[in-house]
C-alpha cells in the first residue's frame, strides 16, 4: 500500500501501486508518504551527456 499526497491540491489518497497522478486534479507532482519507495534506474553504462542516474559520473 502507498499513500500519496498531491503537490497542488493537497488530497492524501492510497493505490495498491505506484501513483504517477492525482485522481483529482490529475497532477503529476506527488509527495511519497508510506510505502516501498520506487528504485532507481541502473546505469547501463551507455549514457549521454544528460544522464541523472548518478552511477556513471555524466
Amino acid at each position: 500500500m502507498h499513500v500519496y499526497r498531491c503537490a497542488e491540491c493537497g488530497r492524501q489518497f492510497e493505490t495498491e501501486g505506484f501513483a504517477s497522478r492525482c485522481p483529482s486534479c490529475r497532477c503529476k507532482v506527488l509527495v511519497h508518504i508510506k510505502g516501498e519507495r520506487r528504485r532507481a534506474k541502473s546505469c547501463s553504462g551507455n549514457c549521454g551527456p544528460s544522464c541523472s542516474c548518478g552511477g556513471c559520473g555524466h
